[in-house]
C-alpha cells in the first residue's frame, strides 16, 4: 500500500537509482565502438564536448531487436581536463587520443551488456569497466520546472564534480546526476531542499509518462525500438549511418509501418478528473501545464487498486464518431469471467507491466484518438476498465513533421 497523503501535494522530490549500472568504454576508437552498435548519433554527443549533455540510446540484435536502452554521457573525468592517467589493455596510454563515455543501463543486465560491448570489440582499441562502484546516479523530478532553471544549484553541483544532465528522453523527467561516491554526502547536503523518495515513485512517474526502461519492460531481444517510442524520446537518428540493427529500424520508420504503440493507463476510478484536462497543454507545448503536481488525482485515487497480469491481452475500442468502424480482422474476445485468453499474439493489444494501477499497455495506434484520449475505451479480460494517460510525447503525434532532434 502507498500512503497517498505524502503523494498529494508532492511537486518535487530527489530520488537515488539503486537499479542503475554504469559502464565505462574509453580509448582511441570509443566513439566509433559505440556509434556502430547504438541507435542514435554519438558524434552529436562528441561534438558538444559537455559533461552536462547525454543522449538516448539504444543496442540492438543484428536482426533489429533491442536489447537493452541506455543513457550515455561524456565521462566528466576524462573530459574536463584533469584526467587520471589511464594504462589501458589495448595498449595506448596518451590520454589526449582517448574518448571516454559513461553508459547508463539497468542494472539486472549489467552482465549481458558488458558480453555485448566484449563482442563486438573485434580489433577497436577500448577499455569496458564497470565503474557502478564509483557513482550513485539520482533524478530530480519536479513538475514545476524550476530546478532546471537554477543556475545556482548546478554550479554547486558540478563544484563537487558530478555530472548534471537534463534526462535525453524528456524534459518533464527533470535532470539527472551522477555523483561520485566521494562527494554523495555533500551533494546530499546541496539536495536538502528537495523530498527525498523511494526509486518506486520515480517509476510510477515514468510510466504514468509512457516511457519505458530496463528489460522488464523492453523484454530483451524480442521488440520493436520504434513501438517502445525510441523515436519521440530522442532515441534514434535516422541520418546516422549503418549500425548494427539498423535496417529494421529504418524500414520500419520510412514505410510509415507502426501499427502500435507503448501507451500509459491506469485502472479507471470513478468520479475522477478526466486526462482530457491536460489535452489542450500537451498538444499545445507553447501553454504552460495546467498542473505542477507530480500525480494527479487520476493517479492517486488508483495507486492501491490491482492492475492486470502483465503481457494478459487487452480489448480496445475506440468510440470516436470519425472513427472507422470496420471490423478487425483478428478474432474478437470476449469480455467476461467465462472467457479466457490462452495466448497473446504480437497483434494483440496487451498489458505490458505495471505499478500500483499504474502500467504501460502495447495498443493498436488506429484505436487511439490523441485529440481526445478518452474515445480509447480498453478493458482487460475482467471487463476491468483502464484509462489511456496523456503521455510525456503525445505532442509529436500531433503533426506529420517529426521536430528536429536535439541533445538534451
Amino acid at each position: 500500500m502507498i500512503n497517498l497523503k505524502s503523494l498529494e501535494k508532492i511537486k518535487k522530490c530527489v530520488v537515488p537509482l539503486k537499479s542503475r549500472s554504469l559502464i565505462k568504454v574509453v580509448g582511441p576508437d570509443a566513439l566509433k565502438h559505440l556509434q556502430g552498435l547504438t541507435t542514435n548519433n554519438m558524434n552529436r554527443l562528441k561534438d558538444n564536448q559537455s559533461t552536462n549533455t547525454s543522449i538516448y540510446n539504444g543496442f540492438l540484435q543484428g536482426n533489429g531487436r533491442l536489447l537493452f536502452d541506455s543513457i550515455i554521457s561524456l565521462d566528466r573525468e576524462h573530459h574536463n581536463g584533469n584526467p587520471k592517467p589511464i594504462s589501458m589493455a589495448s595498449g595506448s596510454s596518451d590520454n589526449s587520443e582517448l574518448d571516454s563515455f559513461i553508459v547508463d543501463i539497468d542494472s539486472s543486465i549489467l552482465e549481458e551488456a558488458i558480453a555485448h560491448l566484449k563482442q563486438y570489440k573485434l580489433r577497436n582499441k577500448i577499455d569496458i569497466i564497470d565503474v557502478t562502484e564509483n557513482f550513485n546516479v539520482y533524478s530530480i523530478l519536479d513538475k514545476t520546472y524550476k530546478t532546471v532553471r537554477d543556475d545556482s544549484l548546478f554550479s554547486q553541483l558540478e563544484k563537487e564534480q558530478c555530472s548534471v544532465m537534463m534526462d535525453p528522453r524528456h524534459q518533464i523527467m527533470g535532470v539527472r546526476l551522477l555523483v561520485p561516491n566521494n562527494k554523495q554526502l555533500a551533494v546530499e547536503e546541496r539536495l536538502s531542499k528537495y523530498e527525498s523518495k523511494d526509486e518506486t515513485i520515480y517509476n510510477l512517474f515514468r510510466l504514468s509518462q509512457g516511457i519505458p526502461q530496463g528489460v522488464k519492460e523492453y523484454q530483451w531481444g524480442n521488440i520493436i525500438p520504434l513501438e517502445y517510442n525510441f523515436d519521440l524520446l530522442n532515441g534514434v537518428d535516422f541520418h546516422k549511418g549503418c549500425y548494427l540493427g539498423q535496417e529494421l529500424t529504418s524500414r520500419t520508420h520510412f514505410t510509415g509501418l507502426i501499427r502500435k504503440r507503448i501507451f500509459p493507463v491506469v485502472v479507471k476510478v470513478q468520479d475522477v478528473e478526466s486526462p482530457s484536462v491536460m489535452d489542450e497543454a500537451i498538444i499545445d507545448p507553447s501553454k504552460p501545464p495546467k498542473e505542477s503536481l507530480l500525480f494527479p488525482k487520476r493517479i492517486l485515487n488508483a495507486l492501491n487498486l490491482e492492475h492486470p497480469p502483465s503481457d494478459s491481452a487487452l480489448i480496445v475500442k475506440n468510440v470516436s464518431p470519425k472513427h472507422s468502424q470496420q471490423q478487425s480482422s483478428d478474432e474478437p474476445v470476449k469480455v467476461g469471467n467465462d472467457s479466457e485468453i490462452k495466448t497473446v499474439s504480437r497483434s494483440t493489444d496487451k498489458f505490458i507491466t505495471g505499478i500500483h494501477g499504474v502500467g504501460l499497455a502495447m495498443l493498436k495506434v488506429e484505436n487511439i484518438d490523441i485529440f481526445q484520449l478518452d474515445n480509447t475505451i480498453v478493458h482487460d479480460k475482467t471487463n476491468k476498465e483502464l484509462t489511456v494517460l496523456p503521455p510525456c510525447w503525445i505532442s509529436k503525434l500531433t503533426s506529420l513533421q517529426m521536430p528536429p532532434q536535439q541533445v538534451s
